[in-house]
C-alpha cells in the first residue's frame, strides 16, 4: 500500500471529472476551461484552484496513464454509458488517491457481511490507519458523496450506507480499470485469484 496520507479534502462533481477525462482522451483538455466549469460549482479562488489540482491528479497525472493511452477508444465508448462512466471515474479517483481506495475498500469489507454500515464505523476503521484527526474526517466526507453520485452506494438515511444493487456497469474496460486501480494502489504487478476476493470488488460482482 502507498503512503498513508489523506491528500484529498474536497468533493469533485463527477460531471466535471467526466468533462476533464473526455477532454484529456480527445486531446482537448484545457485548464482554463476546467476553471470555468469549477467556477460554476464552487465559490472562492483558493477552493477552485484546489479542485483543479485534484482534477489534474485524477486525470492528467493518474498512475494508470499507460492504460488510458492504450485503451483510449474503448474508454471513450464506455463513457457513453452512465454506470461504466462512473466506475471509470471512481477507478481513476482511487488510483490517484489511495485514501479514497481505502475508504471504498472499508465500505466493501462491512457491506460484504452486513446490509448497512454507519459513517461512525467507517471513520473509526479509517482512523486506525490515517489517524483520528480532522483531515481523515474531511477526506471521508469528500469521497463518499462521489461514491454515492457514482451509484456504488446509497444512503437510505443520514449516516447509514448500503450497496446500490442497481449499479450495473457492463463494459470490460470499466471493470479492467477498476481492477487496475487495485493493482496500482497495492503496488503489485498483476491481479491474482486471491486478490479478486478482496471486498473492494464487491461493487462489480454480478
Amino acid at each position: 500500500m502507498k503512503s498513508k496520507s489523506v491528500d484529498i479534502n474536497q468533493r469533485i462533481p463527477l460531471e466535471i471529472l467526466a468533462v476533464a477525462l473526455h477532454g484529456y482522451l480527445t486531446g482537448n483538455y484545457h485548464e482554463n476551461y476546467m476553471l470555468e466549469q469549477l467556477r460554476l460549482e464552487f465559490k472562492g479562488e483558493n477552493r477552485i484552484r484546489k479542485a483543479l489540482r485534484i482534477i489534474g491528479k485524477i486525470i492528467t497525472d493518474n498512475p494508470m496513464q499507460k492504460m488510458l493511452q492504450e485503451k483510449n477508444e474503448e474508454i471513450l465508448l464506455a463513457l457513453k454509458k452512465k454506470d461504466d462512466r462512473n466506475l471509470i471515474l471512481i477507478s481513476l479517483l482511487n488510483a490517484a488517491f489511495p485514501f479514497s481506495f481505502h475508504v471504498l475498500q472499508i465500505f466493501g469489507k462491512y457491506l460484504s457481511v452486513q446490509e448497512m454500515v454507519s459513517t461512525e464505523t467507517v471513520l473509526r476503521t479509517l482512523s486506525a490507519t490515517y489517524g483520528g484527526n480532522r483531515a481523515t474526517e474531511n477526506g471521508l466526507y469528500s469521497v463518499v458523496p462521489m461514491f454515492i453520485q457514482a451509484g456504488l452506494l446509497r444512503r437510505p438515511k443520514m449516516g447509514i450506507y448500503v450497496l446500490n444493487e442497481s449499479f450495473t456497469p457492463s463494459s470490460d474496460i470499466s471493470a479492467k480499470l477498476f481492477e487496475e486501480s487495485f493493482v496500482s494502489v497495492n503496488l503489485i504487478t498483476d491481479l491474482h485469484e486471491r486478490s479478486v476476493m478482496d471486498p473492494y470488488f464487491i461493487y462489480i460482482k454480478a
